[in-house]
């Protein structure tokens, strides 16, 4: 998972870059396929966020699972807020 992090990091940096320069770059290109589907326990280690953290989200219209018999899950073109927002905050 920490490759994982470290690649997104550098991606979203890139991103950065490229959009001071105004030059088009898409959630695609910067997350991957916008309708890959995330369980509850990836979106948790996803945003580094707690059980009680996530519940909260879920709660207040912040995280908006889609429900299935088997859990909870999200697309990952749902999540760029809560990503942006947990960088934001410092957790990735």
């Amino acid at each position: 998972m920490k490759d994982y992090e470290a690649l997104v990091q550098i991606l979203y940096n890139i991103y950065l870059v490229l959009n001071k320069e105004n030059r088009p770059f898409t959630f695609i290109d910067l997350f991957g396929s916008p309708n890959e589907q995330l369980t509850r326990q990836q979106v948790k280690d996803y945003l580094k966020i707690s059980e009680s953290t996530y519940k909260r989200k879920v709660k207040d219209g912040t995280l908006k699972p889609i429900k299935l018999p088997g859990g909870d899950r999200f697309y990952l073109k749902d999540l760029l807020s809560a990503y942006l927002e947990s960088q934001r905050k410092g957790r990735i």
